[in-house]
């Protein structure tokens, strides 16, 4: 179905993240090429601490128009300040789940035609997204 994109892919943006954020840990695959409703696309990291590019992806990402509205967020269940950049889905999800007490598990939560439709726009959006993101290392 996406025999289009490359494996790199599954590292790019979280590489070129590293390259513009002072990154003090990340999970660097956001998804896998080889089994795209692994889970719905998400980089996590985490700063040594803030800088002005952290708000300049944040615009970038604001402004970013894919078939998915992407987001970069702090995620509700980690004690050490972990951002998530994911799609809107997942931090409403986060956020519900937060609220409620608990993490939810993504299929139980979208439901599998709704979880699968999400992962597959998610991963289309991935190469747009990186030549957005790219953008700002330029200026």
């Amino acid at each position: 179905m996406m025999d289009w994109l490359d494996k790199q892919y599954e590292t790019a943006i979280g590489k070129l993240l590293s390259d513009m954020l002072p990154v003090e840990w990340m999970r660097f695959t956001m998804f896998y090429v080889d089994d795209i409703y692994n889970g719905i696309p998400m980089l996590v990291f985490r700063l040594k601490s803030e800088d002005g590019n952290m708000e300049s992806l944040q615009k970038s990402i604001d402004a970013f128009s894919g078939n998915e509205k992407w987001c970069v967020f702090m995620n509700p269940f980690s004690r050490k300040g972990n951002y998530i950049l994911s799609i809107e889905p997942i931090k409403e999800m986060y956020l519900e789940g937060y609220d409620k007490g608990a993490p939810y598990n993504e299929k139980d939560y979208f439901g599998e035609d709704e979880y699968k439709a999400l992962c597959e726009r998610a991963v289309w959006d991935i190469p747009m997204l990186l030549d957005h993101i790219g953008k700002i290392k330029q200026i």
